[in-house]
């Protein structure tokens, strides 16, 4: 099976360094499928892309800043958005810009052709021809979507997603069970420090529960970069992960950052209205971690990555569905 990774944004194109859905999805066929990574081109043809059995497309708000593949992605979406080997997969960090970013791209296709992305890869041809861009947009508009992939969390319906992307119903979601192949977790971790490992620190759920605490925080990230290897070390030498929802809908999306507090036996404190119906592990408050002995804290993380992990198939099987999946797509839409 030869299948094309690419899509809107450099990480579909390119395997980055850090942990990604694409690279979680690369290392769980590479086995069974030849994979290439390419930037999309405003200059292929249908034929270019029919060479392959399947086309993993990472679709992101079209008109967001890390969307810098846009033109070759449109030019992609116009050729094969009714092929069933295009398989999209939703993987932007703020799920809830879905929905106005391809309301005003479907009401004014030329947003896309504006001088703020003159300088994106492709700009100049898509100026010269408009007819992709517009294919494009007009099956976002009245075409039935591809199948859309989307990473697999308990306390997440289908519905709900749903809901929230706006642009596809439930039954056209599939969900990808990514923390099976990422959650093995390691012995528990002595000598921590008083201290909270901080993902998206200025988020204002953050801001709010950090007056209910005592301990102080450090970020996950180095500034602005993110390092997968420094999110690690901050993770399992703190007493806990501070994991916050999204900002406007509240919703809690697919983060690397849960398998690797959960691989580090490390507690975690989310947006509890979320999470309670899961599990009351998963609906702690913070200065409750903080009042808790190591010991505790120890139970707390082990009983959260176990009510976590009964939702989850193992790798195993998780990989035989992900390659049935595919197997799939060379079926016509019903």
């Amino acid at each position: 099976m030869k299948i094309l990774f690419t899509g809107m944004g450099s990480h579909h194109c390119k395997r980055p360094e850090n942990v990604t859905i694409f690279s979680i999805l690369e290392d769980a066929l590479s086995a069974n499928a030849e994979i290439t990574w390419s930037s999309p081109s405003v200059n292929w043809k249908r034929g270019d892309l029919e060479n392959f059995d399947l086309i993993i497309f990472g679709f992101m708000p079209p008109t967001a800043l890390s969307a810098n593949k846009i033109y070759g992605a449109l030019n992609v979406l116009s050729l094969m958005f009714d092929s069933p080997k295009l398989k999209l997969v939703v993987d932007s960090p703020q799920i809830w810009q879905y929905k106005n970013s391809i309301n005003a791209v479907i009401k004014n296709p030329s947003i896309l052709l504006g001088d703020f992305y003159s300088r994106r890869e492709g700009f100049e041809a898509a100026k010269r021809n408009k007819t992709f861009v517009e294919k494009a947009t007009a099956h976002m508009m009245v075409s039935e979507w591809p199948e859309i992939l989307y990473p697999y969390l308990p306390w997440n319906s289908e519905e709900k997603i749903a809901s929230i992307l706006s642009f596809s119903s439930a039954e056209n979601l599939t969900p990808i069970y990514l923390d099976s192949f990422l959650i093995d977790p390691e012995p528990a971790r002595i000598g921590r420090k008083d201290i909270w490992a901080v993902e998206s620190p200025k988020n204002s759920w953050i801001s709010s529960i950090s007056k209910t605490l005592s301990f102080p925080q450090e970020n996950t990230k180095i500034g602005r970069k993110t390092n997968d290897e420094y999110a690690k070390e901050v993770i399992e030498n703190s007493v806990g992960l501070l994991l916050p929802p999204q900002e406007r809908n509240d919703i809690i999306w697919w983060n690397y950052r849960i398998s690797q507090a959960l691989n580090t036996s490390t507690p975690i404190v989310t947006y509890w209205p979320e999470t309670r119906d899961f599990s009351s592990s998963w609906a702690m408050l913070g200065y409750q971690v903080e009042d808790m002995s190591p010991a505790q804290r120890q139970t707390l993380a082990s009983t959260q990555r176990n009510s976590y992990m009964d939702y989850f198939p193992s790798s195993s099987e998780a990989k035989e569905q992900l390659i049935e999946q595919m197997l799939d797509s060379s079926k016509e839409r019903v």
